[in-house]
């Protein structure tokens, strides 16, 4: 009997900003990203995340009850834990370097990197955010990115579900993979292998998703405040341009 044995080759997900359609959030937070991390090995890239995380925490500059590496600090969540707004102010300070270490790490141990930066201005006024979410994943996955990486056989997808509900994340799997069919019924695929399900998991316990939020965060940062300097890191591992304008 033959075992199939999963994949090592995984792209990680995760997003940054607020999917939300509403005027007032169209308003007051304009953009919205998708992140990509590709690795064909993703053992160098967790282990070395793991350590930073670590020794930032020993070091006192990132806050304990913070489990794993992200882009922005969840302020919100840290001051229901009992930080003051002068500890938080005190590891803000931090973080410019942080994202730098982190940076470093993904350009050396991932073997590519995409984002989708959504200008939800631009989006159509019927869609709903979990629709939008969908067509954004399933497009820029199959189109972007595996579509360039040509492999033998689809990687594993890993993502955290943030605000999936349960019975919204099955119609999400299910729609990833009806993208995915839909490619090869029409001859636009440039892969071979049908995709597997997307698999969702707890970012607190994969360091490939903490690299996915600082991608995210580098792309959000470029289009909400005008700042190229993180995403600009990130060029030697893009994925052909490295990221893709919906819409322009």
């Amino acid at each position: 009997m033959t075992i199939m044995q999963a994949p090592s080759e995984i792209i990680f997900v995760d997003e940054s900003g607020d999917p939300g359609l509403s005027g007032r959030s169209k308003r007051s937070r304009p953009y919205f990203v998708v992140a990509f991390v590709y690795c064909a090995e993703p053992s160098p890239l967790r282990k070395h995340l793991r350590r930073l995380l670590k020794r930032l925490h020993l070091r006192r500059k990132y806050p304990p009850h913070l489990a794993e590496l992200k882009f922005y600090l969840p302020h919100t969540d840290l001051i229901q834990k009992g930080y003051t707004p002068q500890q938080l102010q005190r590891y803000d300070s931090f973080m410019p370097a942080i994202r730098a270490k982190a940076i470093g790490i993904i350009c050396a141990d991932a073997s590519g990197v995409f984002a989708a930066i959504v200008d939800k201005r631009k989006a159509y006024s019927t869609w709903k955010p979990h629709e939008m979410y969908n067509f954004i994943f399933a497009e820029t996955l199959i189109v972007n990115i595996l579509s360039n990486l040509s492999p033998p056989n689809p990687p594993a997808i890993q993502f955290d579900r943030g605000r999936l509900t349960p019975a919204r994340l099955q119609g999400f799997k299910q729609y990833v993979l009806d993208k995915d069919s839909y490619f090869e019924h029409m001859g636009y695929k440039r892969y071979r292998g049908a995709l597997a399900p997307p698999i969702d998991v707890p970012s607190i316990s994969e360091p490939g998703i903490w690299a996915a939020d600082i991608v995210a965060g580098a792309f959000y940062h470029k289009y909400r405040h005008n700042d190229r300097s993180y995403s600009n890191t990130l060029v030697p591992v893009f994925i052909a341009k490295g990221e893709r304008l919906y819409w322009r």
